[in-house]
């Protein structure tokens, strides 16, 4: 089996952690990790993939171990994320052939898909919604009604609902049953929560919390994306999120309508919880598509 490497590239004073496994000649698949893990949930993946293909995947800036070098210098926006993500892509010559997307990842990826800073032969959506409203249970209403309040009050409703340690808990853990919850390691949260007690990193997640507002702005952009290019999908979801229910992998439908749909038993970290069964998914369908 290929070993991971871990690695950091300067991307115009950010150090971009990334892990890579496999040939760096194969065929690239990227790995874009939602809020508020890292590259670290993609550990499983990294060792069961890295024979056929070369997997990277970056820790985004404010998460894992990336660093930033001012952190009251670096606008925390998820279309500034995408551009350090697009310079990474640049730098490393990256030819990425498919693309994992979850959480916040998937709307960084959205974006550089849009922009064309990478031109996928095949994607992955897991747990990542691109259509308003669709599938959105109630903590993910919480979004919308963050439109209409001021920044003050907003961020003050979110220090005191989601960025603290109970928050940040059952962001991971959800209402999950217990057979579930016993397989998510603790260290995804701990190292999440960590992350956010670091110096600046709390207020840097309250910006890009307060900026999700851009990313429903965004989804005509993707949805056209989608809808022109056609481009083969696997929607992996785990129908247990407290957040998109089935009905938001199904309005990927409406432009994909050739998407493959897969659900698993688990919730919102199906990488955490079923990493084998995602494996075996994701092997089958990337030896289809690229």
């Amino acid at each position: 089996m290929p070993e991971t490497k871990y690695r950091y590239a300067s991307i115009g004073g950010v150090e971009v952690f990334y892990r890579q496994a496999g040939d760096v000649h194969a065929p690239a698949v990227l790995l874009l990790h939602g809020f508020p893990s890292s590259s670290f949930q993609f550990r499983h993946m990294l060792g069961a993939l890295s024979d056929q293909w070369n997997i990277v995947a970056p820790d985004l800036p404010g998460f894992g171990f990336t660093k930033v070098g001012n952190e009251q210098q670096f606008s925390y926006t998820f279309e500034n994320l995408a551009d350090t993500i697009g310079r990474w892509i640049e730098k490393l010559d990256l030819r990425i052939a498919a693309v994992y997307l979850h959480d916040y990842g998937g709307h960084v990826g959205f974006r550089a898909l849009v922009r064309n800073f990478f031109n996928p032969r095949s994607l992955i959506i897991q747990n990542t919604e691109a259509y308003q409203g669709e599938g959105w249970r109630d903590p993910m209403r919480g979004i919308e009604a963050r439109q209409k309040e001021s920044p003050a009050e907003g961020r003050a409703r979110l220090r005191s609902t989601l960025i603290n340690e109970a928050g940040i808990w059952k962001e991971f853990f959800e209402d999950l049953p217990p057979n579930i919850a016993e397989r998510i390691d603790p260290a995804a949260f701990q190292l999440g929560w960590g992350k956010i007690c670091s110096p600046g990193v709390l207020e840097a997640m309250l910006d890009l919390h307060m900026d999700y507002g851009s990313n429903i702005r965004f989804y005509e952009q993707i949805q056209s994306y989608f809808h022109n290019t056609h481009t083969p999908t696997l929607l992996l979801w785990g129908e247990r999120d407290q957040y998109l229910s089935m009905d938001a992998a199904r309005a990927y439908k409406r432009d994909l309508p050739d998407a493959e749909m897969v659900k698993l038993d688990g919730g919102h970290w199906l990488l955490e919880s079923h990493p084998d069964e995602v494996n075996s998914v994701v092997r089958k369908f990337l030896s289809n598509t690229i």
